[in-house]
This record gives C-alpha cells, structure tokens and sequence, in this order.
C-alpha cells in the first residue's frame, strides 16, 4: 500500500482528501472482492473440471488395464490352439509317414515277388526253349524229291 499524505489543517488532516481516498481504497476494495470471487468461481471450476479430469483419465486407466488384460488372454489362447494345431499336425504327419511307410514295404514285397516269379518264368522258359531246341534237333525232315521231275510232263 502507498504512502499517502495529507495536508494538515487546524485540527488534524483535510477532511476532503482524506474521504476521497477513503472512498478511493473502498473502491479498490470492492473491485478486489469482485475479483476475487470471480477467481474464486474459476477455481471451484476448474476443481471440478481437474475432478471430471482424473475421473475420466481412472475411466481410461481402467479401461486400459482390462483391453491389456484380455489381450493378454487372447494371446495366451491364441498360443494354446497354436500349439495344439501344431501338435495335431505333427501327429498327422507321423501317421501319414508310416502309412507310406507300410505301402513303400507292400511294394517293396510285391516288386521282390514279382521279380521271384519272373526269375522262375524266365527258368521254366528255358527250360522250355531247351526242350524246343532238342525237339528240333530230332526232328528230321523228309528227303526233298527233285524239282527237275515235277516239270516233266506226263
């Protein structure tokens, strides 16, 4: 606050200047009261906007907390059917290999019998060619007549 001074008169200071600035601090005053009730009122507003604030952000926090927490789940879930199809499939391709297993060993068999059987085929041919040859060996034709004869006339 500012030093004042007043003139002094016969019985203390003028009376005039001194109920001016009276008057003048009551003014300030009452406009300092306003002010401050309308800081007041901006205070208790934006209190209760930082309250709506943190509320919402809470909201959110929360929020936040459950989507992280089922995507957790769902990530856990997801794995656990990863690895059962895995498993499954693993399971699968065993069983599809000693399938072909057994039929590669049923064609194996099929191919040695096959090639038993033809071994035998090819030594009863043999045989049997043998037998041909000796039968043409003895077999004897007859004498061919001459031909000069034939064109005679009779």
């Amino acid at each position: 606050m500012d030093k004042k001074s007043f003139d002094t008169m016969k019985n203390g200071y003028n009376r005039y200047q001194v109920d001016d600035y009276i008057s003048l601090l009551s003014n300030e005053n009452e406009e300092l009261k306003k002010k401050q009730t309308v800081l007041l009122k901006q205070v208790e507003e934006m209190e209760k906007e930082l309250a709506e604030k943190q509320q919402e952000y809470n909201k959110v926090m929360e929020n936040l907390a459950i989507r992280e927490k089922a995507a957790g789940e769902m990530a856990r879930i997801a794995m656990k059917e990863a690895n059962m199809v895995v498993d499954t499939a693993q399971k699968n391709a065993d069983a599809i290999v000693k399938e072909s297993l057994i039929m590669a060993r049923g064609i194996l068999l099929d191919i040695a019998r096959l090639g038993n059987e033809a071994n035998e085929l090819k030594g009863s041919m043999k045989d049997e060619l043998r037998q041909l040859e000796a039968a043409l060996d003895e077999f004897e034709t007859p004498n061919i007549p001459n031909m000069d004869l034939l064109k005679k006339e009779l």
